[in-house]
């Protein structure tokens, strides 16, 4: 006799207690997908990144992702490169473009693309000022990030803080 869940029947036992059968049906293999992709979110694929080494002794360092509030082609002193401000207001540049990085990032839960200029790490925010900018502040940081969502990437950023 079938061991029903949620999602219809999984186990077959027999009359006498064993079992006969695991029957995975196409459901029991959307619920696993489903699992996967929440264990994925909880375990980002991606977890480090290589940046520029403050250190001149090394040529590069790997970032805590964890750490990074935000990602953005705005940076100090003309660079063309991008820079990622951690939650200690640390800057640290990689010479890949913000759309390389985006992609690279695709499959991090915590990464949102918010404006032309701005991927944002959505475990950091604390605060958002919806108006004509839509400023976003971030954990350990003082000063807001303005114009940091755009209209075009708002239904987006919605999804995640309606």
């Amino acid at each position: 006799m079938p061991v029903q869940t949620s999602r219809g029947p999984l186990v077959e036992v027999s009359p006498a207690g064993g079992y006969n059968a695991v029957i995975m049906k196409t459901q029991e293999n959307e619920l696993l997908q489903e699992i996967l992709e929440r264990l994925r979110s909880l375990d980002p694929p991606v977890k480090k990144i290589p940046v520029s080494a403050p250190d001149q002794a090394m040529t590069m360092v790997f970032l805590d992702l964890a750490d990074v509030c935000y990602i953005t082609t705005r940076t100090d002193s003309d660079r063309k490169e991008i820079m990622f401000v951690t939650r200690d207001g640390e800057r640290f540049y990689n010479n890949m473009s913000l759309k390389d990085a985006e992609e690279k990032l695709k499959d991090h839960p915590h990464f949102l693309r918010t404006s032309k200029f701005y991927l944002v790490n959505l475990a950091r925010i604390r605060g958002f000022k919806y108006s004509n900018e839509r400023d976003l502040w971030f954990d350990g940081l003082d000063e807001p990030v303005e114009n940091a969502v755009s209209e075009t990437y708002l239904p987006a950023y919605q999804q995640h803080y309606p």
